[in-house]
Order: structure tokens, then C-alpha cells, then sequence
């Protein structure tokens, strides 16, 4: 129990004080509401007063109720309302608490009735004053008794009177009036208002019968009609109104229907004339919405009505109904977009060709499209949140229908009367012009009715609007002269760009000049046609694509073919001095070639190839889409290669006149150095003036094309020469100075990035290995017999192996000779057929130069060969008739190459006896010396393994194996020799004898060193 209460009102005329009046009793509260009406009767105004008391209600109740509700006490008042409620309770008596009292005297309750918040007071009984308690809002009114339906009317013909009076005083525009009354024709209808207890909801019907019918005169704003509507809309979903007043809302709603729907009808030349009236729209659909939600489902007893009969009652709900009310305002909105599309068609020019004709309908079509997003859409939310009308869906449907008849038959006619056009620089047909005009503006005409179908298909969603979704297919025929028209203006573009060009570069940090950025342009420009055009068919567009890259060859080719007679034509390239010399305006002909040619790959690209083939596999299968696919990529692979094929033809005439005067520099130049003591730079002037030009203005790629022109021009008469210089027998300088001159080229081509040309290496590996000494050489062959030894697997040794251990000291080296395995004695098969492959020493003279003498005594060496050679092969046979596939193997053992180990001892192992598997178990000792570990490197132990013959010098060679110093184990001398793990090694014959570096040392005929080897290779095999 805390300080709340449970008050009630109680109510009386002090008049008539028994008569009292009591309202319900709120449970706890300080903040009752009650919201309860009642009607008293009053004597006289003059000396009569209203008394309301508000109580705090006491239920009846004994002690024992009472000390229950002992825990609900919360605070100090509380604990005093519950002693004084225990001591009544125990005396027997039950009393309600008086909050306050007020008292209000009826003469001064003002005619528009009272509504205030009024204080209540209590009597203090011990300062015998009177204190506060509170507050309580009434509302009180005085009034007559009159008959309800009589004071109705009154009240309807008073409001017309000061309507009309207001109306005329205003002087009211239509559409002005916004429901405003003067002070004191307000405070006279409210008077009467409270006066006849005419309701709020009475009070509206009588304002919007008045209005109403005064609209059909003088449009009202349609905003008075809204607030009216509300509360009819409410008074008439709650049954408040009796029949007849509902027959009359009826009436009258119909007649506002109609005028309403008059004014849609109109409404798009209302707000074009007013955009303020757009206002009106939205409340006529307001007001339309009430009206029709008010009327639903409304149809009261038979019996009950009076002025209309059932008929009638049922055709005056139908008009108003939700569903025929949307019909009406559809069929209205219509009828205004019909209105409004007539009107934008009487506002363009008079036609008086069939071109004006077309640029009239895009004009319209454009005008229709800006409609329909600006206007339509900023009313469309109106409609549809009020009526849930598509009043966009409208509007587009309305204009579709009425384009398709005036453009279809004109679009089809004109496509049918445009004529091919073949771009010619020399022709001039009297036709081009006019196609191109035409063509433009149907091109115009195109984009905007596909602008057009694009909104429809927005605004119908799935269900797209089926006339325009087609109206690309009356371009049909046409799309093929656009084509023509892109082509035939690319043309001439490119004239206009090539004649204007300057030949300079367009900045500082490009190499391409200004042609070449316009052509760029061009191929956009056909990107950005193709983009607009966005046809829909597939397989239309797989065709016109194919077109475009035919297109784009063509435009390339003949702005190349262009590019290069304006260079010509400029005497950009010169012949001074019997050489000829590059121009930078030669570069940039090509670097601007080579710009038009990079854009070609981002043209394909974004031309959206790749997505038409998509949608052609959805539409006929993988197997057509990759052949059309192919087919794409063929014409792009065609594009590509004949632009390239223009730079290289370039390229190729710079290679032909330059590659004779480098080809006079390699054979002439190399000799001037070679014996005349001429310095190399001076040789290469000429590739200075041109090669730095191309570098310079070239960009990076053309430089890299030109440079591999250049070079395969002269590469050829380089191969020529240097193969040249080897059948002369020229010396290792020769050969080291044309190796010089090849550097300098080298360097001066690609500088330090050497490229990785097969022709370039075997002319610089040539040259290498002619201009080496014969003892380099004889390492290097050395090294590549040891190679073919390494190839060798260790299960596959043909001629057998040898087994040894090797040990490097300081000064010192130590081979142990240990045995040989599977050794293969020679037969006389095997000699003959190495016989028959055996190269013969090359001569390099020519038989027609020599002297008689000199023939014959080639006939008589021939012939000392041939007799060598069978005794040889006696010899061998006979041994192995004698030894029954044995031999009588020993090992050499030396250090090679000979040249750097002069000093050095050759040892051999004893002969043993008859057998294939000889075990030798020897160790010879080298003694090196100091300092000699640099000549290390490209050193190796040679263990060659003879067969003893029956004559002395008359050894069979088996095979031999090489050890390099390098895979020798170094060790100290406290390590011991046998120690050392064993090393098997397989046996190998010398079989390249046609190699590069033999036939160097064959050409040394003036070189003893390089004799001497070349015998002792011969024996072994």
C-alpha cells in the first residue's frame, strides 16, 4: 500500500443534488483516465453549477482483510491510509476518501462549449482553507433539444452560406481553396455545432457534401477533401451513420469519382502548364482511396433504405468500389498518356524529307525516354502506393503501341533503300552522302528505341514488353551499312591523320607520333559503335563481329600502306655516299605501326568475343561455339600477322641495304686489322650513324625486330666468311681478330644481353676454337673425351675397365696400376670397318691448281697407306689366330696434355701373358715439383691399354681412360697409397675424329705439335 488510490468521479447540478452521476474507479493511480459521456439536464443556466467530485474508492471490507494487505505498505502515507481504513473497518463503516472538488458555475461556459484542464481543491479542516489536489480535464458543452436530423440540415445550409461567402470575398482560383474560413465563421459553426450536439463525424459529412458539390463548379484543392475523408472513412466503417447519410456519401462520392478522374485524364497537361499540381494528384489519390476502402463490402438491410432502391444502391457502390475504381483511373491515365504523346508529336518540326521524318521519331523517342524517367517516375510511387497502379507500365505501353506503328514501317523501308558503300580515294559516288546522313540518323533512331526497350524491360521485369523486345530486328538489314558507314569514315580519317601528321613525337616520353594516337581512336570509335549497337541476336552478332575484324585488318593495313608513302614520299630514307642512312622519321613509321598493332589484342578483347561465343554454346552447342570460336581466332591471328608483315617489310628493305656494306666490313675489315695494324673502331662509323638512330628513336620491340632482321641478313655472309677463312688455312690471329670484330657486333647489336641464337653460337664457338692454340685445343679435346667417358653407365663397359688408385702429396703423385676387366682384343672385322669411317686428312687444294709432280706423288702416299693398312690388318689377324681371343696386355701411364708436362715421365706396366682379366699391381711415381698445382685444372693421368704385338712398335691399341688432377684425393704423407679406396674406370676409344677442334688441328699443317697429335690419335683407332 503506497500513495496511490483508486479514484472515481462523481457528478450532479447542485440544483438537484440527488441526482448524482458516477463514473468507473481507476485501481492505483494518480493519472486516471476515463473518457465516459454524460447527459444532464439543466434547469436554469443562469443560477445553476456543475459539482464534480473525484473519490478514493474503499472497498468493503472487515479488520482481517484489512491486516492482509499489511505487506503492501510502502511508505508513510500508506501506513496512515491503512489505520485510518482499519479503525472504519473495525467501527463498522465503510467511506470513500475525497481527493477534491470542482465546481463550475454554467453561466459561464462558453457557447463553443468547454475543454480545459480545471484544479481540484479540498477544505483544510484546521486552517479552514482550501488546498490543491490535483487536476481534471473535461470537456462540457451546452445545448438544445432539437431534433438530430433537422439540426443536420441547418448546420449543411449554414456552412454553404459562409462558404459561398468566403469563396466570393477570396475570389478563389481553382485548385486554390484550401479550406480556410474566417475567425468568425468558424466560431459561428462550431457554436452550432455544439449548440444541436451535431458529432464530429455528422459535422464532416456536412462539409463534404458542401464541398463536393461545390467542387463540380469551382475545383477545390484537393487537400480539403483528405482530413474529411478520414473521418468519414472511419464513421462509416463503424456504422455511425445512419442509411440515408450513407446514400448521400455515396451519391456524392460518385459525383467526386467522376470529376476526379476528369481531372487524371488531363493531369499530364496540368502539371507540364503547373508542377505545383502534382500535389493535386497525390490527394485525388488519397481521396480515391478512402473512398473506395470506406465503400467495400458495405451493403446494409433492405428494409432500411429509403431514398435509392437496391438497384441503384448496388450500381452507385460498383463505381466506387476498389476494383472499378482502379479500372478508371487506369483507363483515365491512359487516356492523358494518349493526350500527352499526340501533343509532343504536334510540337516537332514539319517533316518534308524522309531523313527530317527519322530525326523527328528519335527526337520523340528521346522525349518519351526522358518522360518516363523524370515525370512518369516521380509520380509512379503515387499510384502505386494509393491504388497499386503501374502507372510507369502505363505509360510505357501507351507510347510503345503508339511508336510501333509510326516507326516499324518507316525503320524496315529505309533499311531496304540503303545502298552499299565501298570506300575508294579515288572514286566519287553521289550516293555516299546521302547513305551516310541516312544511315546516321537511323543509327540515332536505333540506340534510342533500344534506350526505349531497355526502360521497358525495367519497368515490365520478366514479363518484358514483346513489341519493342524485337524492334532491333526491323534494323536488320541495316547493321551491315553501319559497317560500311564505320569503315568508309575510318578510311578517311586515316588520310586526314597521316596527311596532318607532322612526323614528331606527340611527347617527350612516347616514341609515336600523332597519326597513330587518331587511329587508336578510330578503332574506339568502332568499339564504342559495336557497344551501342548491342545487338541481342547471337548469332547475328557472331557474323557482324567477324565483319568487324575484317574491318580492323583492313583499317591497319591501309594506314601502314599510308604511313610508309608518306615516308617515301618524304625521302625519309637517303642514299649518301654509296651507304645508305636511317632517318628518326623512319622510326617513328614504325613505332607508329607497332602502337596501332599493340591495340589490336585490347580491341578483340573488349569487343566481347568471348561472350557472344558463351552465349552461342548456350544457344547450338560446344561444337558450333569452337568453331565459330576458331574462326574468331583465325581472323585475329590474320590481323595481327599482316600488320606485323607491314614492319617487317620495313625492317627487311632497312636489312637490304644495309647487310652488303657489313658484309664488306666482315671480309674487308677483319684483314685491314689483321695485317695492316687498323683500328677496329674506326670500321664500325657507318653502323654507328645508322644502329644509334634505330636505338634511339626505335622503341624497344621494333629495335629488337630490326636488330634480328639485320642480323639474319648478315649472319649468313659471316658463316660465309669465317668458313671461307678455314679452307684458306688462315693463322689463329686471323681467326682471333675476326673473333674480335664478331664481339664488337655482338656488343653493339643486343650490348651486354647476348641472345640466345643458335647460328650466333656456332659461329662464335667456330671462331673460338680456330683461334686457340693446338695445345688449348688439345685439352679441349681431352676434356671432351672425358665426357663421352663420364656418359659411359657402369653396367654397360663395351671394351672393359681399369681399376687404379691415385694419390696427389705436395710435390708428388702416385698411381697404382691394379687390373683391367673384360678387355677386348682386336679383330680384324673391327679394324676394317673403323678403317672404312676413318676421316681422310682434309687437303684443302683444289685438284685443278696442282702440278702433274704433285699428283703423282699423292697417287704414290695413297698407295704407301693402302699397303700400311693391309699389313696392319695381317698383322692383327694373325695374332689373334695365334693367342685364341687372349692378349698380352700392359698399361702406359702419362700426364696430358703433354704440352704443359713436358718434364714429366711416361711409365708402362709389364706385359702379362695371355689373358683377358690382367692383374698388374704396379705403382709409379711422378715427381711435379713445386708451384704446379695452377697448371692442375685441365690436367689429366692417361692409362692407355696395349695389346703387345709380334713386332716391335707394332702394339694393338684396346683403350684407354683418363683421370682428372681435379678428382684426385689429396692427402699427406703419413697416408698410405694402399689405403685409398680403389677407382674403376671404364676403357673408351677416340671415335669423334670429325669434331670442330680435329679439323682445326688438321688445318695446322704448319703447326708440328698439332701433327704430332693427330698422328698418335690415328693409331688408336
Amino acid at each position: 500500500m503506497s500513495g496511490s488510490s483508486d479514484p472515481f468521479c462523481t457528478f450532479y447540478l447542485t440544483t438537484n443534488p440527488l441526482s448524482r452521476f458516477n463514473t468507473s474507479y481507476k485501481e492505483r493511480t494518480l493519472d486516471p483516465i476515463w473518457n465516459e459521456e454524460f447527459v444532464l439536464d439543466v434547469n436554469s443556466v443562469d443560477s445553476d453549477s456543475l459539482r464534480i467530485d473525484i473519490w478514493d474508492f474503499n472497498p468493503e471490507e472487515n479488520v482481517s482483510d484489512k491486516f492482509r494487505k499489511i505487506n503492501e505498505i510502502k511508505d508513510g502515507r500508506g501506513l496512515r491510509k491503512f489505520i485510518k481504513e482499519t479503525m472504519n473497518a473495525s467501527a463498522g463503516k465503510t467511506t470513500h476518501g475525497l481527493i477534491g472538488s470542482v465546481e463550475i458555475p454554467l453561466r459561464d461556459v462558453p457557447s463553443a462549449g468547454l475543454h480545459s484542464w480545471l484544479e481540484l481543491e479540498k477544505p483544510d479542516m484546521k486552517s479552514k482553507s482550501k488546498k490543491k489536489r490535483g487536476e481534471v480535464n473535461i470537456s462540457l458543452a451546452l445545448s438544445t433539444e432539437k431534433d438530430q436530423h433537422l439540426t443536420s440540415q441547418e448546420h449543411k445550409h449554414l456552412l454553404k452560406i459562409l462558404f459561398a461567402h468566403e469563396l466570393q470575398n477570396n475570389h478563389c482560383e481553382p485548385f486554390t481553396w484550401n479550406g480556410t474560413f474566417s475567425k468568425e465563421s468558424v466560431t459561428i459553426l462550431a457554436q452550432h455545432a455544439v449548440q444541436g450536439k451535431i458529432t464530429g463525424a455528422e459535422t464532416a459529412l456536412s462539409r463534404w457534401l458542401v464541398y463536393a458539390h461545390t467542387h463540380c463548379d469551382l475545383p477545390l484543392d484537393y487537400r480539403v477533401f483528405h482530413p474529411i475523408l478520414e473521418k468519414l472513412h472511419y464513421a462509416i466503417t463503424q456504422n455511425l451513420f445512419h442509411v440515408d447519410d450513407e446514400e448521400n456519401f455515396i451519391e456524392t462520392a460518385v459525383i467526386f469519382t467522376h470529376h476526379a478522374t476528369e481531372f487524371l485524364r488531363k493531369h499530364r497537361h496540368y502539371m507540364a502548364n503547373n508542377p505545383e499540381l502534382t500535389l493535386q494528384v497525390e490527394y485525388i489519390l488519397k481521396c480515391l482511396r478512402l473512398i473506395s476502402n470506406a465503400v467495400e463490402g458495405k451493403d446494409p438491410p433492405r428494409n432500411e433504405r429509403k431514398s435509392l432502391d437496391t438497384t441503384d444502391y448496388r450500381h452507385y457502390m460498383n463505381l466506387i468500389t476498389p476494383g472499378n475504381m482502379i479500372l478508371k483511373v487506369t483507363e483515365a491515365i491512359g487516356e492523358s498518356f494518349q493526350h500527352w504523346y499526340r501533343y509532343i508529336v504536334d510540337a516537332l518540326p514539319i517533316e518534308s524529307s524522309r531523313a527530317l521524318r527519322i530525326k523527328n521519331i528519335t527526337a520523340l523517342v528521346r522525349t518519351l525516354v526522358t518522360d518516363l524517367k523524370t515525370e512518369c517516375r516521380a509520380v509512379h510511387e503515387l499510384f502505386s502506393e494509393n491504388l497499386q497502379i503501374d502507372y510507369l507500365r502505363i505509360a510505357f505501353d501507351v507510347y510503345q503501341n503508339e511508336l510501333v506503328e509510326v516507326a516499324k514501317d518507316l525503320v524496315e523501308s529505309t533499311c531496304d533503300k540503303l545502298r552499299p558503300i565501298i570506300f575508294s580515294e579515288n572514286s566519287d559516288n553521289n550516293y555516299v552522302s546521302d547513305t551516310l546522313a541516312i544511315g546516321t540518323s537511323l543509327f540515332e533512331l536505333y540506340l534510342a528505341l533500344q534506350q526505349m526497350a531497355a526502360l521497358g524491360k525495367q519497368i515490365h521485369g520478366e514479363i518484358p514488353a514483346v513489341e519493342f523486345m524485337n524492334c532491333h530486328a526491323w534494323f536488320n538489314k541495316a547493321v551491315a551499312r553501319w559497317l560500311d558507314i564505320a569503315l568508309y569514315k575510318a578510311m578517311e580519317r586515316i588520310i586526314r591523320a597521316v596527311e596532318l601528321d607532322n612526323l614528331e613525337p606527340v611527347d617527350a616520353l612516347v616514341q609515336h607520333s600523332s597519326s597513330a594516337v587518331d587511329i587508336r581512336t578510330v578503332l574506339l570509335q568502332i568499339k564504342t559503335f559495336w557497344k551501342e549497337l548491342n545487338w541481342p541476336d547471337v548469332e547475328a552478332s557472331y557474323a557482324f563481329i567477324s565483319k568487324i575484324l575484317d574491318d580492323v585488318c583492313k583499317t591497319s593495313i591501309f594506314y601502314a600502306d599510308h604511313m610508309c608513302r608518306r615516308v617515301t614520299l618524304s625521302q625519309q630514307i637517303e642514299k649518301k655516299d654509296g651507304k645508305y642512312e636511317i632517318t628518326p622519321s623512319l622510326c617513328l613509321a614504325i613505332n607508329n605501326i607497332d602502337y596501332v598493332l599493340e591495340f589490336i589484342q585490347p580491341f578483340v578483347a573488349a569487343l566481347g568475343m568471348e561472350e557472344t561465343l558463351e552465349k552461342l554454346e548456350t544457344l547450338n552447342g560446344e561444337m558450333v561455339a569452337n568453331s565459330c570460336r576458331r574462326t574468331l581466332q583465325t581472323l585475329v591471328q590474320n590481323a595481327v600477322e599482316n600488320v606485323e608483315n607491314k614492319i617487317f617489310e620495313i625492317l627487311d628493305t632497312i636489312g637490304e641495304k644495309m647487310a652488303p656494306v657489313i658484309q664488306k666490313f666482315l671480309v674487308e675489315g677483319s684483314a685491314l686489322v689483321a695485317y695492316a695494324g687498323r683500328d677496329k673502331e674506326t670500321l664500325i662509323q657507318y653502323l654507328d650513324k645508322n644502329m644509334i638512330i634505330l636505338k634511339e628513336k626505335l622503341n624497344n620491340a621494333n629495335f629488337e625486330k630490326v636488330l634480328s632482321v639485320i642480323w639474319d641478313s648478315s649472319a649468313l655472309s659471316l658463316s660465309e666468311t669465317i668458313h671461307l677463312s678455314i679452307e684458306r688455312q688462315k693463322p689463329p690471329s686471323y681467326f682471333k681478330t675476326l673473333l674480335d670484330i664478331l664481339k664488337i657486333l655482338i656488343n653493339f647489336f643486343y650490348g651486354d644481353k647476348i641472345p640466345n641464337d643458335e647460328t650466333l653460337l656456332k659461329m662464335t664457338n667456330l671462331l673460338q676454337t680456330y683461334a686457340a692454340d693446338s695445345n688449348e685445343l688439345i685439352s679441349r679435346y681431352h676434356w671432351s673425351r672425358y665426357q663421352h667417358q663420364q656418359a659411359i653407365q657402369d653396367a654397360d663397359w663395351p671394351i672393359g675397365s681399369l681399376t687404379v688408385r691415385c694419390q696427389l702429396l705436395k710435390e708428388h703423385l702416385r698411381i697404382e696400376v691394379l687390373n683391367a676387366r673384360n678387355l677386348k682384343p682386336p679383330d680384324t672385322q673391327t679394324v676394317r670397318i673403323q678403317s672404312k669411317h676413318f676421316p681422310p686428312i682434309r687437303s684443302r687444294s683444289h685438284n685443278s691448281n696442282l702440278y702433274r709432280s704433285s699428283m703423282n706423288l699423292e697417287w704414290v702416299k695413297s698407295k704407301f697407306k693402302s699397303i700400311r693398312a693391309n699389313l696392319h690388318e695381317a698383322s692383327i689377324q694373325f695374332h689373334a689366330q695365334t693367342h685364341a681371343g687372349q692378349c698380352d696386355p700392359y698399361v702406359s701411364v702419362k700426364i696430358v696434355p703433354e704440352g704443359k708436362f713436358s718434364f714429366a715421365p711416361k711409365f708402362k706396366t709389364k706385359v702379362q701373358r695371355r689373358t683377358l682379366f690382367p692383374l698388374f699391381d704396379e705403382t709409379f711415381d711422378f715427381v711435379l715439383g713445386p708451384n704446379q698445382s695452377n697448371r692442375f685444372h685441365d690436367a689429366f693421368i692417361q692409362l692407355t691399354i696395349k695389346d703387345r704385338g709380334i713386332l716391335p712398335g707394332n702394339d694393338f691399341f684396346i683403350g684407354e681412360t683418363l683421370v682428372p688432377f681435379s678428382d684426385i684425393q689429396r692427402t699427406g704423407l703419413n697416408q698410405k697409397l694402399s689405403d685409398l679406396p680403389q677407382i674403376q674406370l671404364p676403357l673408351t676409344k677416340p671415335e669423334d675424329l670429325d669434331s670442330d677442334v680435329i679439323i682445326a688441328l688438321e688445318s695446322r699443317n704448319f703447326d708440328r705439335v698439332a701433327k704430332n697429335f693427330l698422328q698418335k690419335e690415328r693409331k688408336k683407332i
